[in-house]
């Protein structure tokens, strides 16, 4: 994981962002599971591109992310659906809830030294 050269500088996003590589599986409730490409994750969200799904802003989903070797489970509203072509979407999604071993996890997997972003703590 890398951090991007955007979040460095002038920043607006409570938590900075690494990049990723990991599989994540999206699901509604009562819907089966959906997978996907995580492109960059933080302690406050996950951004990725999906392919045949049909995903709409305010939409909230539960996402299970592949770290390493352990699945980290998240509830998360889309706040953000980019169409890329007829197909795939880039989707930013902000978590609302995970739990305290999720929450390990993440900051586990994340690289050393990563804490949020301190001018932007408290937003």
């Amino acid at each position: 994981m890398s951090e991007h050269p955007q979040d460095i500088g002038t920043e607006r996003r409570k938590y900075r962002r690494v990049r990723t590589d990991s599989v994540v599986s999206i699901r509604r409730i009562d819907s089966p599971e959906m997978v996907a490409h995580a492109l960059d994750l933080s302690l406050g969200g996950i951004r990725f591109e999906c392919v045949g799904i049909e995903l709409e802003v305010g939409e909230t989903v539960q996402v299970d992310i592949m770290l390493e070797d352990c699945t980290a489970t998240v509830v998360g509203r889309l706040v953000r659906v980019t169409e890329l072509d007829a197909f795939a979407q880039e989707v930013a999604l902000a978590f609302l809830e995970m739990n305290d071993e999720t929450e390990r996890v993440l900051k586990e997997t994340l690289p050393e030294g990563y804490e949020p972003d301190a001018r932007n703590r408290g937003q």
